[in-house]
């Protein structure tokens, strides 16, 4: 049994209870009374119920800020131990999920984690700038056991994409997603990466800080409009359009029922594992990395007041 080490957790983010519960499964009396996001006592009751979907790891050790956080979490997703550092936690678990996407604590939390040599999943992205970035690149490297990921690359929808959609076909991708471009923005590029690639020749930002316009050019021409901002109403979604003939195709991350919202969280800590047992990786060191320059080129051409950054520049 591979035992996992939870650390979280920031504001605005559940990850904790619910990657936790992926593994453990959940109380449903705790779940009612200490879980504070609705959204997660939903897709858990209505499409977790207790089920086994992971069977050969569990979530042993918590660590959070906050020992009372820590307790709940614990509570809820049946965790059994909780540390009083990250030290303590990194040294009773086999590997260790960063479920924190507060990305400028990135670095100065879980920088010191790479030193233990053990497998580490960090939500979403590595850093919010190129320093720390660096940081990343030094301490970890391209042989260090590292998953970063938004569970949307993982979704139903995103591999049904890939075999339903003409992908030679789209002449443009709109994407939409809520809350900020630096912690949301994987939400978008992760499955765009995954079904259209990273040729990329350039970035623009034509929006403002919490409502980012990022218009991504493909050297074949497609375009990616994706839109990231501040308090828009869910469902975070990738738009395809294609010619005349052939209707819009739409993904949708936060789906109606939340069953492949949830999937997606399945799907990932199951690649997670996998990484774990085998070594193998769903997207490489590099593209990591890569996804990474692009959110902070993102930035930079807002920053810069619009000005189109092209990809050698970012590379």
């Amino acid at each position: 049994m591979i035992n996992l080490g939870m650390i979280g957790m920031n504001e605005g983010n559940g990850h904790p209870y619910s990657f936790s519960a992926v593994f453990n499964g959940y109380n449903d009396e705790a779940l009612e009374r200490k879980c504070p996001f609705e959204i997660i006592r939903k897709y858990l009751r209505e499409h977790h119920r207790n089920q086994e979907f992971i069977g050969n790891a569990r979530v042993s050790c918590i660590w959070t800020q906050d020992r009372a956080l820590s307790e709940n979490a614990a509570r809820i997703a049946n965790i059994p131990s909780v540390a009083d550092s990250i030290e303590e936690l990194a040294g009773n678990v086999d590997a260790i999920i960063f479920a924190r996407d507060d990305i400028w604590n990135h670095w100065e939390m879980a920088g010191k984690l790479f030193q233990t040599g053990k497998p580490i999943y960090m939500d979403k992205l590595l850093a919010h700038n190129q320093s720390d970035l660096n940081n990343f690149l030094e301490a970890a490297g391209s042989g260090y056991p590292l998953m970063t990921a938004s569970s949307f690359r993982f979704a139903p929808e995103v591999e049904k994409a890939e075999k339903s959609l003409a992908v030679p076909e789209v002449k443009t991708v709109y994407g939409i997603s809520p809350v900020s471009w630096i912690r949301y923005a994987p939400h978008l590029l992760d499955p765009l990466f995954r079904l259209f690639g990273r040729d990329i020749e350039s970035v623009q930002n034509c929006g403002r800080e919490l409502a980012d316009t990022v218009c991504l050019t493909y050297r074949n021409g497609l375009q990616a409009v994706l839109q990231v901002l501040d308090g828009v109403s869910l469902p975070i979604g990738l738009t395809c359009h294609s010619g005349k003939s052939i209707p819009p195709y739409a993904m949708l991350y936060t789906d109606p029922t939340l069953e492949s919202y949830f999937y997606s969280i399945v799907n990932m800590m199951k690649a997670f594992v996998e990484l774990i047992e085998t070594g193998k990786r769903t997207e490489s060191f590099n593209e990591t990395v890569f996804l990474n320059k692009i959110v902070l080129a993102g930035i930079a051409s807002r920053e810069a007041g619009g000005r189109k950054i092209m990809i050698d520049e970012v590379i």
